[in-house]
């Protein structure tokens, strides 16, 4: 079968641009997981359904509206409050009882399984109840800003995601480093005994860090409903993406944002060559990251990019 040369340069362009796409928003993603982890230590696996939470809301509340900038600010809001609300409510509820119980890390982990489970089932019967589309979108346009060959092309989508995930993760980055408050979340992480004992509220650091990573998982789901229609499973199905990319990512926030963004144009061009050379459906394209973590797991478990880490020693 003969493949037309356009097509081909085209498609590849349009997979770049949909793969720096897909990769901002898993790295976006990546970036509250690792919040969590890193102050927490918790490998927290109910955070997927925050963001499906978050883009339930945004449909919701923009749904009441007439589109444009007001439904587009109210869904965001509305998707942040409701990530870093139920972010919280997981953890007074579920996380924090068990850490006071002296519950050990695989404890958590499997405690957060359950903990997904039950918000993602929930939520599936409460759409079912309330008789709401299984498949959700906000209602906020999504423009096309410029189009190449007249195949690939840049939306509004494009520019949100990676200025979003830019913008979050220097953020993220500067107030751990940089700020009192990423000090005494550092000190929690590290000992949180010996914090307390120092003067530190850690209690009160706990509860920013899991309302910070919350609205993080919320603006993401909010990203992804504005660019692909959203499930009550869609949060539990991109959760190996993001979990790929806080691991090799080292469990840092840039490292978070490159590694998904590595994977996300791993999954989409691989995918477009895949499936137009190979003829290999794009529904296997979750390998990709399969292999990728298990390749980090086996050989680099500490993370393949640590730039966080590298920077704090070299200040030390």
């Amino acid at each position: 079968m003969v493949v037309n040369a356009a097509v081909v340069l085209y498609g590849t362009i349009g997979s770049l641009l949909d793969g720096l796409l897909l990769g901002s928003l898993y790295g976006l993603m990546a970036l509250g997981l690792t919040l969590i982890f890193r102050v927490t230590k918790i490998a927290n696996f109910a955070y997927a359904e925050y963001i499906t939470y978050a883009g339930y809301a945004a449909f919701a509340v923009s749904s009441m509206l007439a589109g444009g900038v007001t439904a587009f600010i109210a869904g965001l809001v509305a998707a942040m409050a409701v990530g870093a609300v139920a972010s919280l409510f997981s953890d007074e509820l579920a996380f924090k009882p068990l850490w006071h119980r002296g519950a050990d890390s695989l404890t958590l982990l499997v405690a957060s399984m359950g903990v997904g489970f039950v918000m993602r089932y929930s939520l599936l019967g409460a759409a079912v109840f309330a008789n709401w589309p299984l498949q959700v979108q906000p209602n906020v346009a999504n423009p096309v800003l410029a189009t190449i060959g007249g195949l690939a092309y840049v939306s509004g989508a494009h520019v949100a995601a990676v200025v979003a995930a830019i913008v979050t993760a220097v953020g993220m980055h500067i107030l751990f480093t940089k700020t009192r408050t990423g000090k005494a979340m550092r000190a929690t992480a590290s000992n949180p005994v010996l914090a307390r004992i120092s003067g530190i509220n850690i209690y009160y650091i706990r509860r920013l860090t899991w309302l910070l990573a919350g609205a993080i998982g919320g603006l993401a789901g909010f990203l992804y409903s504005y660019y692909n229609p959203l499930n009550p499973e869609s949060g539990w199905q991109m959760l190996l993406w993001i979990f790929a990319a806080a691991i090799m990512g080292g469990f840092t926030f840039y490292g978070a944002l490159l590694s998904g963004i590595i994977l996300g144009l791993a999954e989409a061009v691989m995918g477009f060559y895949m499936s137009t050379f190979l003829h290999i459906s794009t529904a296997y394209s979750p390998v990709i990251a399969l292999i990728a973590l298990v390749l980090v797991l086996l050989f680099r478990p500490e993370g393949v990019i640590r730039l966080e880490t590298h920077m704090l020693r070299r200040r030390v």
